[in-house]
């Protein structure tokens, strides 16, 4: 952590808050004739037990492996529920997302009745197997949607003569492909239709689209920003490839055109490995990325390894440097405040980078949730290692990152907290960047406050996914507009989407006492908020208090200029110059001037779930409003325990 803890002074005079550059990792570890020589002809790669060893799968806990028949025991009613022409429709009618629930019921139950009949090996869940394959090989789509815009006819219905891969597709292809793996000869034993079924449906709508098209725009192939999608198809990709394709050209050609793909992944981002996407995204783009760099080294026999790059091993670190205190991780972008983790992904992630304190966190987490009395839910691949690695990680020592400060210079992103190794005292976490980040919410400048591991200052996070989410109606939603983050509203204007909006002069420094992060983001507002510069500096004093310092210059003052902050705490005004904010076992003091300043407070009621199983049934919108008329000025804002 020391190159990431500075006690200087870091200005970034120059920042490409894009593509790092053309890397190229992957294809430069390895030559496509040394992949072909290298790469397995067929599933002996594979690391998990078959499905007729049963001293293998029996040697698992009794108390998982009952558990785990349970669950497949409650998916044995399972009806198989059709995916409707109007279930389809219904996104673009009203914007509701319900195709993913029938959808979700079925890949739900299918993952129960997989796991339950490898641990339990008696036959019983094997006709229900098929009935939920026969159901998912004559769905006409496999593609959520919401997805379906990636379609050249757009949304609506599924156009069959034009099969895209999205990322429900790519689950459900890598999830048949090892129901194949484990249970073909079982199959056959009944009717080798089934596997027949299996290995048409994977041919064509997986392999032979991934095969022969360049423009799925996550492949990267077109120029343009990637994120989560590309790891997590590619991931689902390559397991149909290993696992089905006996064609070892075919193998070769494509597994290398996967790796082609995935270092547009890595080139994107900055060396620090900081995610624009948020912890929340973080299993599905790092994680994603360490399970598809795992999966290659597998799959051949180690020729292929690149965990001694500096920038994979930052993007995996990336996940403890975001962690607040449990459950809370620093949520810029589209993520939950309360972050659910991948234990195992994190442990073993640590654990190929030589990283002690994250394969640390990822046995924190699994012993916290218990692995042997919970057993996973996740992808059949995920699950079946995490169930075979749940021994070691429960014996393996724990960890809570609770990390002093870090800064991540291409990223503008800082944390830093009163006392390393504590949840006591202050945590803040602050961002420099742009709005278009992945996920983005207009949001260049803001911070998050925390205080004895409790939220003080907020990032409200995201609502559940709609039609609107995703179009050109994104930034009506409040939840991304910079007036409902801890930012100024100037003249009446909120910051606004785009890469042209961002940070500028971002500096940052660390010391014993004090901590700072400054950033002018003035850029990150349009002409009509008529602002020259809007210098805002963080100061954390050390065990005593946080400090919010504003210093602007406007060419014209409207009146119309005030803080807004959001917080999870109760606040009162207790009098001109004084609020209070009472959180969780704590109270503080949040003063500014009252010569300068008037304060209210707007409750806002929560009914969305997301936000809600986050912040209860209301948070509070603090608006301090300024009262002067100068278009330059300086206002300081300080929150410290009552005493």
């Amino acid at each position: 952590m020391k190159s990431f803890c500075l006690s200087v002074v870091i200005s970034l005079i120059t920042l490409n808050l894009f593509a790092a550059g053309e890397r190229n990792l992957l294809e430069r570890s390895i030559s496509h004739d040394r992949l072909a020589q290298t790469l397995a002809g067929g599933t002996e790669w594979v690391q998990f037990p078959a499905y007729h060893d049963r001293q293998a799968w029996e040697s698992l806990p009794s108390e998982v492996r009952d558990a785990i028949i349970l669950r497949g025991e409650e998916a044995l009613p399972c009806n198989w529920p059709v995916i409707t022409a109007t279930d389809y429709l219904e996104f673009t009618r009203s914007g509701n997302r319900i195709t993913g629930r029938p959808q979700g019921e079925r890949m739900q139950a299918l993952r129960k009745l997989i796991l339950a009949e490898l641990v339990e090996g008696k036959g019983r869940f094997i006709d229900p197997l098929m009935n939920g394959v026969w159901a998912v090989c004559e769905q006409s789509s496999w593609v959520d949607a919401a997805h379906l815009y990636m379609q050249k006819k757009g949304f609506g219905l599924p156009d069959a003569d034009d099969i895209v891969i999205d990322l429900t597709a790519g689950d459900i292809g890598a999830m048949l492909s090892w129901i194949h793996y484990f249970f073909a000869p079982e199959f056959d034993k009944v009717s080798p239709f089934v596997s027949e079924a299996i290995r048409r449906n994977v041919r064509t709508r997986i392999l032979e689209p991934y095969y022969t098209r360049n423009d799925l725009w996550w492949m990267g192939f077109g120029g343009g920003m990637v994120n989560n999608w590309n790891v997590w198809v590619n991931h689902n990709v390559m397991q149909c490839i290993l696992l089905m394709e006996t064609d070892r050209a075919k193998r070769t050609d494509n597994i290398y055109k996967a790796m082609r793909s995935i270092d547009k992944f890595i080139n994107f981002y900055p060396d620090d490995g900081g995610c624009d996407e948020g912890p929340g995204y973080w299993g599905h783009a790092g994680g994603k990325l360490f399970e598809d760099l795992e999966l290659l080294y597998l799959a051949t026999d180690g020729n292929v390894n690149i965990f001694d790059s500096e920038v994979v091993k930052n993007i995996g670190r990336y996940i403890y440097r975001a962690y607040i205190a449990d459950p809370y991780f620093v949520n810029f972008a589209d993520a939950s405040a309360k972050g659910h983790m991948r234990a195992g992904v994190v442990y073993r992630y640590g654990k190929a980078i030589g990283d002690d304190l994250m394969q640390g966190f990822g046995a924190f987490h699994a012993q916290k949730r218990n692995l042997l009395a919970n057993p996973p839910t996740e992808s059949v691949e995920a699950s079946i290692r995490e169930l075979f690695d749940a021994r070691e990680m429960m014996a393996a020592k724990s960890v809570e990152p609770l990390i002093g400060e870090c800064w991540l210079p291409g990223s503008q992103y800082a944390t830093a907290r009163d006392r390393a190794h504590s949840r006591n005292g202050f945590f803040f976490a602050a961002k420099g960047g742009y709005n278009d980040e992945s996920h983005n919410h207009n949001d260049v400048g803001t911070c998050v406050l925390y205080y004895n591991g409790a939220p003080v200052l907020i990032d409200v996070g995201v609502a559940t996914y709609t039609r609107q989410t995703f179009s050109d109606e994104r930034y009506a939603i409040w939840t991304m507009q910079s007036g409902y983050h801890n930012l100024p509203v100037i003249n009446g204007t909120d910051q606004k989407y785009g890469k042209q909006y961002r940070a500028r002069g971002v500096t940052f420094k660390s010391g014993a006492k004090t901590v700072e992060f400054s950033v002018d983001i003035a850029g990150a507002y349009p002409e009509e908020a008529k602002v020259k510069t809007w210098k805002r500096n963080y100061t954390l004093q050390r065990g005593k208090s946080f400090i919010i310092d504003d210093r602007y210059e406007l060419a014209e003052n409207s009146g119309a200029t005030s803080l807004s902050f959001m917080t999870s705490c109760r606040a009162t005004v207790l009098k001109p110059g004084i609020v209070m904010l009472e959180g969780d076992g704590f109270s503080l003091e949040l003063s500014y001037s009252a010569s300068k300043i008037t304060a209210r407070t707007e409750e806002i009621e929560i009914t969305d779930g997301n936000l809600k199983s986050a912040w209860g049934d209301r948070i509070t919108r603090l608006r301090l409003d300024f009262t002067g008329k100068n278009p330059g000025g300086s206002n300081s804002i300080v929150i410290k325990p009552k005493r």
